[in-house]
C-alpha cells in the first residue's frame, strides 16, 4: 500500500528532491570573478562553478550573474556587486551583500530552516519571499519586497525609532544613512517595474521588459474575462474549501467543443496538514450547447435538454482529494523520504465532479476508504456508507444528486461533506431508497440530504442485468478523431434493491480530446507532429460531459443504447443538469518539468 502511494505522488505531484550541496553559478555575462574562501584569490568565474561556505562572487561594471542554492533559492547579481556565502548548512543559510544590487527568490523553507541576507546596515530573515536589495559599504540600503515578507533587523540600532520591521509584499524600506531610522513605504510603480523585469544576464534593456509586457497583456485579458464572469473568483472560493496556498498551479483560456469561451484554473493544495487536494475549475462567461455535439451523437450520444438556455457565469468543478493518517511535511520536497520512512497510509480518497447553477450544485462523486483488514482502499458501500445489507455485489458506487441550501447545511457545506466522505446510507441497511445523511466522524447527523425528495442518492454498479453498459467510440465510426460515448448502469440503493425501472439509472459520459480552439483532435495531431511533447500538450485538453439518465423500459434486448432514456424527460434529476468539465494537462506538465532533476538524482 505504501509503495503505491509513494509512486502516485512521485509521478504526479512532486516537483523535486532537494539534495545537500553547494551554491553554484547558473549563468553569467561580462566580467564575473569568484573566490573559494574568505582569504582566497579572485579568479574568473565560469558556469556551474560551485561557491562553498566562505566563498564569494563579484561582478564588474559590465558583469552580471545568477546563483542557484541547493534549497532552490535563486540569486540575481547585477553589475558592480559582490556577494558572499557566509553560511551554508542544511537548515541555516546566510548570504552577505557587501555592495551592489541583487534580486533573490527564496522558496518555502522547511520547518526550522532559516535563510538570512546580511548587508552592512541590516540582517533580513526570509521565508517564501522574493525581493530586491541594494547596499553600499558605508551602510546605505534599499529593500523592495515583491512577494512574501522580510523581517529586517538593523545591525546597529538607530538612536530613534524601531530597530526591527516586518516588511510585507508591496512595501520597501530605504536606509539613506548608516544608523538612521527609516519606515516601510509602498513601492512606486517605477520601482515595482524595475524589480519585476527580467534580471537574467546578457539582456538588452528592451529585452528585460518583454516578459513583463506579455504578462501585463495576459493580466489584462484575465481581468476582462473576470469582469465578464461577474466576480467568478469569489464564486469559486464559495464552491470549494478556501485554501492558503498552492503547491502547484496552472491555467489556460481556450474554447470548449461547443465553441464556448472557457477559463481553466488548476491547483494542487493542502487544505489541512494531512490532506492533498487537486482541483480543476472551469469558468464560462456564457454556456450553450447543442442538443447533440454532431451528427454521430444524434444516434449514439446523449441529449442535453438544457441546450436552448444560455447559462451565464457557469462553473464546473473536478476535485480530487486524498487524506492520510499522518500530517505531511510542509515542503513537498520532503515527501519522498517521509513516505519511505513512515507508516503512511491513505485514509480516504474521493473524486467530485460538479456544476453550480444559481445556488444549486449538481454533482457526481466516487470515493474509497482504507480497510485495515485488507490493507487496501475499498469503494463498496460496506466501507463507504456504513451499508449493512445482507448482500453486496462487490462493485463500486457513485453518489449523485442536487445539493441546495437547507436547514443547518448550505449546498457548499454539503459538497465539502461529500468530498470528505462524511456521508452515510440513511437507513444503515441499504436497499430502501438510496437516500443519504451527513455524518460527523462516522456518526450520522440530523441533517439529511434529500432523503424524502430523493435529490441525492447513492447507487451501485449493476453487474447482473443484461445490457448494463454501453460504449461507442470514433473507432466504431471509422473516424480518426478522438472521442467516445459511454454509459454504465447503476442500481439505486445497492445490491439489495431489485433491478427495476424505478431503481435503475445510467451514468452517461461524452469524452473528447480537443485543441485550444475547441476542435476535436485526431490521432495524426499527435503522431505526425514535429513539435516537442510539452508543446503538443500545451495545445491539447480533454472534455467530459456527464449526466445521469433514466432507464427506458421500451428498450430492445441486445441494444444497450436503446435502454437509455434520451427523451425530454430522460434526465434523472432535472432537464438542465449536466456537468461539462474541460481539463488540461498543464499542471501535470509543470510537475514533470520541475521534478525531472529529482528523477535524475533518484536514478543515480
Amino acid at each position: 500500500m505504501r509503495i503505491k502511494i509513494v509512486s502516485f505522488f512521485l509521478f504526479l505531484l512532486l516537483p523535486g528532491v532537494v539534495l545537500a550541496g553547494e551554491a553554484k553559478i547558473l549563468t553569467l555575462s561580462g566580467n564575473v570573478e569568484a573566490r573559494q574562501t574568505r582569504e582566497g584569490q579572485w579568479a574568473p568565474a565560469s558556469v556551474n562553478l560551485e561557491i562553498p561556505e566562505g566563498g564569494a562572487v563579484r561582478t564588474g561594471a559590465d558583469g552580471s550573474a545568477v546563483l542557484y542554492m541547493p534549497n532552490k533559492t535563486k540569486v540575481w547579481l547585477r553589475e558592480s556587486s559582490a556577494l558572499e556565502v557566509e553560511q551554508r548548512q542544511t537548515l541555516s543559510s546566510r548570504l552577505a551583500l557587501m555592495f551592489g544590487k541583487m534580486k533573490i527568490r527564496v522558496p518555502h523553507l522547511m520547518r526550522k530552516e532559516k535563510f538570512e541576507v546580511r548587508t552592512p546596515a541590516a540582517v533580513c530573515a526570509v521565508r517564501g519571499t522574493e525581493f530586491t536589495m541594494e547596499a553600499t559599504e558605508d551602510g546605505k540600503m534599499n529593500l523592495q519586497v515583491l512577494f512574501g515578507e522580510v523581517k529586517l533587523k538593523y545591525t546597529v540600532p538607530p538612536e530613534k525609532g524601531k530597530a526591527e520591521f516586518n516588511i510585507v509584499q508591496g512595501q520597501g524600506l530605504n536606509i539613506e544613512e548608516a544608523g538612521k531610522s527609516a519606515k516601510p513605504t509602498l513601492l512606486t510603480a517605477k520601482n515595482e517595474r524595475e524589480a519585476l523585469e527580467n534580471w537574467n544576464p546578457g539582456l538588452q534593456p528592451e529585452e528585460r521588459q518583454k516578459d513583463m509586457k506579455e504578462k501585463e497583456n495576459d493580466r489584462a485579458q484575465i481581468k476582462d474575462f473576470a469582469k465578464t464572469t461577474n466576480s467568478t473568483e469569489s464564486s469559486v472560493k464559495g464552491f470549494l474549501n478556501v485554501v492558503k496556498e498552492s503547491d502547484l498551479e496552472a491555467g489556460r483560456t481556450l474554447n470548449d467543443v461547443h465553441g464556448n469561451l472557457v477559463r481553466v484554473d488548476q491547483r494542487m493544495v493542502r487544505p489541512d496538514n494531512s490532506t492533498i487536494q487537486f482541483y480543476n475549475i472551469v469558468k464560462r462567461p456564457d454556456y450553450s450547447a447543442p442538443q447533440y455535439t454532431n451528427a454521430v451523437a444524434a444516434s449514439h450520444g446523449f441529449v442535453y435538454n438544457g441546450y436552448a438556455t444560455n447559462v451565464p457565469n457557469r462553473l464546473d468543478l473536478l476535485q480530487m482529494n486524498i487524506g492520510f493518517n499522518k500530517d505531511l511535511p510542509q515542503r513537498i520536497e520532503e515527501w519522498p523520504t517521509f513516505f519511505d520512512g513512515n507508516d503512511v497510509k491513505a485514509s480516504y480518497m474521493s473524486t467530485i465532479m460538479a456544476n453550480r447553477t444559481g445556488s444549486d450544485i449538481f454533482f457526481i462523486a466516487t470515493g474509497a476508504k482504507y480497510d485495515a483488514a485488507t490493507d487496501d482502499m475499498l469503494n463498496n458501500p460496506l466501507k463507504l456508507l456504513g451499508y449493512n445489507g445482507a448482500s453486496d455485489n462487490g462493485e463500486g458506487i457513485i453518489i449523485t444528486g442536487v445539493l441546495n441550501d437547507e436547514a443547518g447545511m448550505t449546498a457548499v457545506q454539503g459538497l465539502t461533506k461529500v468530498s470528505r466522505l462524511e456521508i452515510a446510507d440513511n437507513t444503515g441497511a441499504g436497499a430502501s431508497n438510496g437516500g443519504m445523511v451527513y455524518t460527523d466522524g462516522g456518526v450520522p447527523g440530523v441533517v439529511t440530504v434529500g432523503v424524502n425528495a430523493g435529490d441525492v442518492i447513492w447507487a451501485q454498479r449493476d453487474n447482473v442485468t443484461a445490457d448494463n453498459s454501453y460504449s461507442y467510440s470514433s473507432d466504431d465510426a471509422n473516424s480518426d478523431q478522438l472521442w467516445n460515448y459511454s454509459a454504465m448502469l447503476y442500481r439505486k440503493g445497492g445490491g439489495n434493491n431489485a433491478s427495476s425501472v424505478a431503481n435503475n439509472l445510467w451514468y452517461a459520459m461524452e469524452s473528447y480530446v480537443i485543441g485550444n480552439g475547441g476542435n476535436i483532435k485526431t490521432t495524426g495531431d499527435f503522431t505526425n507532429s514535429s513539435s516537442d511533447p510539452f508543446s503538443i500538450l500545451k495545445d491539447s485538453g480533454g472534455e467530459i460531459i456527464m449526466s445521469v439518465k433514466n432507464w427506458s423500459a421500451s428498450g430492445t434486448a441486445g441494444n444497450s443504447y436503446s435502454y437509455i432514456d434520451n427523451s425530454a424527460t430522460g434526465d434523472y434529476f432535472a432537464s438542465t443538469k449536466n456537468i461539462d468539465i474541460v481539463f488540461i494537462p498543464d499542471l501535470f506538465v509543470a510537475a514533470v518539468q520541475r521534478m525531472l532533476p529529482a528523477l535524475s538524482k533518484i536514478g543515480e
